[in-house]
């Protein structure tokens, strides 16, 4: 939220409290500053851990969260998504199915926060620390149409201590009153062993 705070307040905005909070039963790694270690394998399939809020339709991808669109073959079934970083500024993601890999892709720390969420998908990312440290990036261009005001998807990775990913989908509304609001669905990524 600080992150946003900075981002839109830089311009006057003022951002609302999130209606969903992180969930209190996966607590967050300690990090060092605001990036987690995201190190690690990961499963692709998730589950989503607030369903009375929003019934997701279909399955949870983390692939879908991190990945651009095509990045993946149409054909491949990815089992799970190995990450390395963000340590030094990178952050890495390698798709992979029971073959090996399929798809890498790198993204780099932004230079600057200030309006951040308005950058291209999956361009980069910043470390920022709001419930815990976590990673955030934008995976999801400007929408809306005449009957919906515009927002913007960005997504949050948290490190739990169980060693899970905890991700969290944000729809960041703009109103006509220069504030916003913030919505959050939440999902957890199982951690599994690498394969040699």
């Amino acid at each position: 939220m600080a992150a946003l705070l900075v981002m839109l307040g830089v311009s006057g905005c003022v951002v609302v409290a999130p209606r969903h909070d992180y969930p209190s039963e996966y607590p967050v790694a300690q990090s060092l500053g605001a990036c987690p270690d995201l190190n690690g394998t990961f499963e692709n399939a998730g589950t989503q851990l607030n369903q009375a809020a929003s019934a997701a339709s279909g399955p949870i991808w983390l692939s879908n969260f991190l990945l651009a669109p095509k990045v993946i073959p149409s054909d491949a079934q990815v089992t799970s998504l190995q990450m390395r970083g963000p340590a030094r500024g990178e952050l890495q993601i390698e798709a992979l199915t029971a073959d090996g890999s399929v798809a890498h892709s790198n993204m780099s720390v932004a230079p600057k926060p200030d309006g951040f969420v308005h950058s291209k998908p999956f361009s980069g990312f910043l470390c920022e620390y709001y419930q815990g440290g976590n990673v955030i990036l934008t995976n999801e261009p400007v929408t809306g149409s005449t009957k919906t005001p515009p927002y913007e998807v960005a997504v949050r990775i948290y490190r739990a201590k169980d060693g899970s990913l905890i991700v969290a989908r944000e729809r960041i509304y703009a109103d006509y009153f220069g504030g916003a609001d913030v919505g959050r669905e939440w999902f957890r990524f199982q951690q599994v062993r690498a394969t040699p």
